[in-house]
């Protein structure tokens, strides 16, 4: 019903966004391109890739990924070698098919009164991304039909998933248009540009930037509860997902940090059980040894401290296995002092000098924003992390904060 229409695919968003009065940001579209790409990228998944790009900033590195993913077929609608020229002359689009899933995304800057915005037409795993693929093959020099139909994800109108998406990309819209706002008044004010002021707006980007992310396991939980039904593991996910959120959330605001004095044993007993249900995929146990006689009080956060607890333990736990994470707590006349051991393999010394540093991560698919917020954090609660050892036998990571008789002297 498409072919030989000029305007076919843009009258094709407009009239189903005719209702919409939504507006996309360019950071937000980047955003949604890179996790559905991504899967795609880092798997090397047998897929094919048709796009339309007028601009490709903030997506170089995932295309040039594809690029070498021997198993990806991607064609360009600028590619005349491949495509007619005389259709599809404003849009933008990304029509993709996988044994993974299959999306189609397809937006335009052309008519909007802010070039920074735009409307948003996105189906995953539904018959619309047949009908989309359809009207764009009428413009290609080649046959793509049997390779386009050869991949049998569901394609079926999955109302469901494709609302709860929708909302993601409302409330991720909103976080990054907030952003950008944000970073527009620092830019203008001249009187605020401390070096605090500069550090909160850049940890606002980085969680902007981890929602994006956060986003694909959304998609991904929605699609797995459908298929198999409900399931403690797919809750797990679903919870997981969420309590980062709130976490990032609370970054974001930059809240005042709630001081309470809490006895800092008593805090992380109550999270041994916590830790010990994700200790048990690497065959780990965990030993808290108090040699504090249970008397180390200290003004904290504990949601905070519970955070950073949370990610020391977590790697640790990564880093090893069939070991037994030791937590001990001691004191001196001025700090209360928490060290976390593991007997996994040494830290590199190179690895360890960095370990600290924004950005930097050992992980593939890290953000380098672990240990560098969890200093950060510590900080505000007038406390400090380091690395103490790391040797062919132990691996040893100190918390210090002041004991609380001290902070009121």
């Amino acid at each position: 019903m498409y072919k030989g229409n000029r305007k076919a695919l843009k009258n094709f968003l407009e009239s189903d966004y005719q209702n919409c009065e939504e507006m996309f940001s360019k950071k937000t579209v980047s955003g949604l391109l890179r996790s559905l790409l991504e899967p795609v990228a880092a798997s090397n998944a047998q897929s094919l890739i048709l796009t339309r790009f007028k601009n490709t900033q903030g997506i170089e590195g995932i295309l040039k990924r594809l690029e070498y993913c021997s198993n990806v077929e991607m064609y360009s609608f600028l590619d005349f070698d491949v495509v007619s020229k005389d259709d599809l002359v404003e849009l933008e689009f990304v029509i993709l098919t996988s044994h993974r899933y299959n999306a189609v995304l397809i937006w335009d800057y052309s008519n909007s009164k802010s070039k920074d915005e735009t409307k948003l037409y996105i189906k995953m795993n539904s018959k619309d991304v047949n009908d989309v693929f359809e009207l764009a093959k009428s413009k290609l020099k080649i046959n793509l039909d049997e390779k386009f139909y050869s991949y049998r994800p569901e394609r079926r109108e999955n109302a469901l998933l494709n609302d709860a998406l929708s909302n993601i990309l409302k409330m991720l819209n909103e976080n990054i248009k907030e952003n950008d706002f944000n970073q527009k008044e620092i830019i203008q004010s001249e009187n605020n540009t401390s070096d605090n002021a500069l550090g909160e707006n850049q940890i606002r980007s980085s969680c902007h930037e981890i929602r994006n992310q956060l986003s694909i396991l959304d998609i991904y939980s929605s699609i797995f509860e459908k298929k198999y039904g409900e399931s403690s593991d797919i809750d797990a996910i679903k919870k997981a997902v969420l309590q980062i959120k709130l976490q990032l959330d609370d970054i974001k605001s930059q809240q005042k940090i709630n001081f309470e004095q809490k006895n800092i044993v008593d805090v992380i007993k109550k999270s041994l059980g916590i830790f010990e249900n994700s200790l048990l995929a690497n065959n780990n146990k965990i030993k808290l040894i108090d040699n504090s006689q249970n008397d180390a009080a200290s003004y904290i956060d504990e949601e905070r401290f519970f955070a950073v607890l949370n990610n020391v333990v977590k790697n640790a736990n990564e880093a090893t296995k069939n070991d037994e994470i030791e937590i001990e707590i001691r004191k001196d006349e001025k700090f209360v002092k928490i060290f976390i051991r593991n007997h996994g393999e040494k830290i590199s010394d190179e690895i360890q000098r960095k370990l600290f540093t924004e950005g930097f991560s050992t992980k593939k698919e890290g953000w380098g924003l672990g240990l560098n917020i969890c200093a950060k954090y510590l900080e505000a609660q007038l406390g400090s992390i380091s690395l103490t050892k790391s040797d062919e036998v132990e691996t040893e990571f100190l918390i210090t904060l002041p004991l609380a008789q001290k902070i009121i002297d």
